[in-house]
């Protein structure tokens, strides 16, 4: 069961489709039938785009972890207690 990106031409609105053999998708917006079939690009997974994505959200925690050590020594100068 395939899911197709359409774009209505009738009212513009863009959205995604579960389409079956013999089904006609309509827009959910208008309910009209008179729709442009997307391009769709396929989400690519592989041991390259894994490990890509693991170093930046690492790089992101350490970014956010050097943030808050900082942010906390900050307010112990400027804070009496």
């Amino acid at each position: 069961m395939p899911i197709f990106d359409y774009s209505c031409r009738g009212c513009g609105h863009r959205f995604e489709a579960l389409v079956l053999k013999q089904t006609v998708p309509a827009c959910p917006e208008c309910k009209g039938q008179d729709l442009e079939r997307l391009f769709s690009v396929p989400a690519v997974k592989s041991d390259t785009t894994r490990d890509l994505a693991m170093r930046a959200a690492k790089q992101r925690d350490a970014k956010q972890a050097a943030e808050r050590v900082y942010t906390q020594r900050q307010y112990e100068l400027h804070h009496d207690d």
